[in-house]
């Protein structure tokens, strides 16, 4: 839990692989970026240029060369609970899948999941908001998870970073930003 006490931040490992499906029915309304306005927003994004970072739509999956997927989906809003912390503010909920498609597990506790514009993360047990998953995801599995950020009532646009960290030894990983408009 100390990993993910870190504002929105939650952490994992290796590589990723699966599928697993987000039974909520959402809230919120999902949409591409209006920001970039390209092909890529459109279709699922591989990580496959020479950049620290790469976009995708926050209704699409970004995979990485190794395999890895993720996926953020079941966007909804709410108010946390009187013992979720923070307590009473408005957030944006979703799940994410990280998905294994390589060849080594992944550590999740070293994924860094960060919030539109840094905001906190909701930690509340009671809505199943309870941080990033303390386990390791083996070649060929997926994990999903619920996850809430602060996140005004009256804001549109989203902003969610995904990064594995890689402990095998074959290197970083770049980190995914995910970006649209909810309502």
């Amino acid at each position: 839990m100390a990993a993910t006490a870190v504002g929105c931040s939650l952490c994992a490992c290796s590589s990723i692989g699966g599928t697993q499906t987000d039974t909520a029915t959402p809230t919120a309304t999902v949409s591409a970026s209006q920001d970039t306005g390209s092909a890529e927003d459109a279709q699922d994004t591989q990580d496959d240029s020479d950049s620290d970072t790469f976009t995708v739509a926050l209704d699409k999956t970004a995979t990485w060369n190794n395999g890895v997927k993720a996926h953020l989906s079941g966007f909804s809003r709410g108010t946390s609970g009187e013992y979720a912390s923070p307590s009473g503010k408005a957030y944006l909920a979703f799940s994410v899948t990280m998905q294994n498609g390589s060849k080594s597990s992944i550590d999740l506790s070293m994924v860094s999941l960060s919030c539109p514009d840094g905001a906190e993360e909701i930690f509340d047990t009671d809505a199943g908001f309870n941080g990033m998953p303390d386990t390791h995801l083996l070649p060929g599995k997926s994990l999903t998870w619920k996850a809430a950020c602060v996140f005004p009532r009256t804001a549109k646009n989203a902003q969610i970073e995904i990064m594995p960290m890689d402990t095998s030894g074959s290197g970083w990983y770049r980190t995914a930003i995910f970006t649209g408009q909810v309502q």
